[in-house]
């Protein structure tokens, strides 16, 4: 029995301090009672407890164009199928460290393009951080020293429903509290300001006790509104700004002055939220607004973002090849072409995919130009029966791990919660390499 385990004769297991790998905030409290194979989660969010909850049916096993087979038996077929390929496009990406290792294996042995199902948002900040970098702040840095938080774009909730919970604590903490702030007072009132849609009802609860605004834009106005709080912050009009209404520019103006009277001020948005249009241009604003707070004061991005172990994707892909995402290697040589190999581009020339989804039952994306091999989650629906299914069990739930936090610079261990009756992500692609004929780097 591990730490954080508590357990009678009579009773169910019982795991507190869970990490979560579903949305990249890395919430490390969760808390599950744990029967045979059961998993019922106790503490954690909606999202959360759906993704971790597990029954007692044994899961199914692999299959090769809809019939039973063994591991080997459809490790060997995957084999055959990567091997004849011409174009591999290698989606979804969601595993844990160690199993991205082993499908970039993969990827390198039979050659293949790769790209993460939640990549759109990251390639949003990457182009304006890959120009001209960017002042980011940690989840810490947010928690222990913003006084003025800046949502751009609505509420964060739906997609990281604690996110004010972890990044501004409680106004009324008591003085034993955990994981209290640092370096401003415990009865700080921040000023949390939304520049978009109105909080729901959970995030104002969770904001209970500071100081909330909101300057209502529209999603398809966030951009201008972005641009216009960096063109105050540098002293300039926004009269060329299309769209900038006057009450809208005077609260911008507003909350310039704000900004510059923070002690640490921090600007947030979710890309992957965003008009696709927009999102580069909500981040570039957001890191220019930030560039010139810090000529007198302290002032960080904190993009928002992670899902499914993205950040360790991209920081794998970093450190394997020299590039990110949206890249092709094979023979020892390695090609980033972002728009060439996102996974809608790349599907177009694709002559097979590799769909590799563990977090979650998200189905491979439609493909028509060849065969499909799924090591996917057991739970996943398909609209068209791969050719090759590879059932794989889920970091943190089925299986020890590592994934990577939204913000880059935590690597967080995940641990098995119930029996292994599921090979990994990482198991299931050794298995095919084996069969391949090659061999883990």
């Amino acid at each position: 029995m591990t730490s954080g385990e508590k357990t009678t004769s009579d009773a169910p297991r019982i795991v507190s301090d869970v990490v979560c790998a579903f949305c990249g905030l890395g919430c490390d409290d969760l808390e599950v009672a744990v029967a045979g194979r059961r998993v019922t989660p106790r503490k954690a969010c909606a999202e959360a407890a759906r993704l971790l909850a597990r029954g007692e049916a044994a899961p199914p096993g692999p299959r090769i164009g809809g019939a039973p087979a063994d591991l080997p038996q459809a490790a060997a077929a995957a084999a055959g199928l990567l091997s004849a390929a011409r174009a591999t496009a290698i989606t979804g990406l969601g595993a844990d460290l160690e199993g991205l290792r082993r499908l970039y294996d993969l990827a390198m042995t039979g050659g293949a393009s790769f790209d993460h199902a939640a990549s759109p948002g990251l390639f949003a900040n990457l182009e304006r951080l890959a120009r001209r970098g960017w002042i980011a702040a940690t989840l810490a840095e947010v928690r222990n020293r913003c006084d003025v938080l800046v949502v751009l774009g609505d509420d964060p909730a739906p997609a990281f429903s604690r996110f004010f919970e972890r990044a501004v604590p409680h106004a009324a903490m008591g003085a034993g509290a955990d994981a209290a702030p640092l370096f401003v007072a415990r009865s700080l009132k921040r000023r949390i300001v939304i520049v978009g849609g109105a909080l729901g009802e959970a995030s104002r609860r969770a904001l209970a006790g500071h100081e909330v605004a909101q300057i209502p834009v529209p999603a398809d106005g966030i951009a201008t509104a972005a641009a216009a709080l960096a063109a105050f912050l540098a002293g300039r009009d926004v009269d060329g700004l299309a769209g900038m209404d006057g009450a809208t520019a005077a609260a911008l103006a507003e909350l310039a002055g704000l900004l510059k009277a923070a002690r640490y001020g921090v600007l947030t948005w979710n890309a992957a939220s965003l008009p696709p249009a927009d999102a580069a241009a909500v981040a570039g604003a957001a890191a220019d607004a930030v560039d010139l707070l810090n000529v007198a004061t302290r002032a960080a991005v904190f993009p928002l973002g992670g899902r499914d172990n993205v950040t360790g994707a991209h920081q794998l892909a970093l450190w394997r090849f020299g590039y990110p995402l949206r890249t092709v290697v094979g023979a020892g040589t390695a090609r980033h072409v972002p728009d060439l190999y996102a996974t809608e581009a790349a599907l177009a020339d694709a002559d097979l995919v590799l769909h590799a989804c563990a977090f979650r039952p998200d189905p491979p994306p439609d493909f028509a130009g060849g065969p499909v091999i799924a090591l996917a989650h057991p739970d996943t629906v398909f609209v068209r029966e791969p050719d090759v299914f590879i059932p794989v069990g889920t970091p943190g739930v089925d299986h020890a791990g590592h994934v990577f936090r939204m913000d880059s610079v935590v690597c967080l261990p995940l641990q098995a919660l119930r029996p292994q009756d599921l090979p990994s992500m990482a198991d299931a692609a050794r298995a095919i390499l084996a069969a391949m004929g090659g061999r883990a780097a």
